[in-house]
């Protein structure tokens, strides 16, 4: 499984990307908005439909994400990851 580590040593600019990023997710979750992301502590997410959601609440979720033929796009909670 390729890590952020392997990634980073290959492309330092994805770092400089990824720390935007992670300053754009601050602004959302202090907004009060929702953020989707992948984590390499749920390997699960690391590909394909399931992503972590966190709330500004500090509640997070690993959820599948699927979009439909009609594109509709369809959220399910697959289980819980803290107990907010």
């Amino acid at each position: 499984m390729v890590t952020l580590e392997d990634i980073y040593k290959n492309d330092p600019l994805q770092k400089v990307i990824d720390e935007g990023a992670g300053w754009g997710a601050e602004q959302m979750l202090k907004a009060g908005v929702p953020i989707f992301y992948r984590d390499e502590q749920y390997p699960e997410t690391m590909s394909g439909e399931l992503f972590v959601k966190e709330y500004s609440s500090g509640a997070k979720f690993i959820v599948r994400k699927h979009l439909t033929e009609d594109l509709r796009l369809l959220e399910e909670i697959i289980r819980p990851l803290n107990a907010l």
